[in-house]
């Protein structure tokens, strides 16, 4: 029980399980006639999908496509708390920008459900062909 849930902790396996489940949703609710291949190639298609997105939208935070609005909301929650760390004034975008968002500890990683995800869609679409 504890490997189980120490297993369930890592992102990874998070991911992978929530982009199945939302693979089998779709499946279940449209009955469609096929294999088993189609079955798979349908599920591993939808799971590739899901990570695409989560890649996408990690490496669009990561860039720092919001980095305005966080920084908007740094400067509100530092004229709430008053001195923050020692600071005496709050930091300017520039600073915010190289101490905050381009920290290597607040970045999420882009390549792993990326290359899962396209990994995903090439084997639906040998199964798609295989199956035909």
């Amino acid at each position: 029980m504890k490997a189980l849930k120490r297993l369930l902790k890592k992102e990874e396996v998070r991911l992978i399980l929530i982009s199945f489940v939302l693979s089998l949703v779709p499946i279940l609710l449209l009955e469609r006639p096929g294999g088993v291949l189609f079955l798979l190639s349908d599920i591993l298609f939808t799971m590739g999908v899901v990570h695409v997105i989560t890649a996408c939208i990690r490496y669009i935070s990561n860039v720092g496509l919001f980095k305005t609005f966080s920084y908007m909301a740094y400067k509100v929650r530092w004229k709430r708390a008053g001195r923050q760390h020692g600071e005496a004034r709050p930091m300017s975008l520039a600073e915010y920008t190289v101490n905050v968002i381009y920290d290597e500890e607040r970045q999420r990683p882009v390549g792993w459900p990326l290359a899962f995800g396209l990994g995903c869609w090439a084997v639906s679409f040998l199964l798609v062909f295989a199956g035909a």
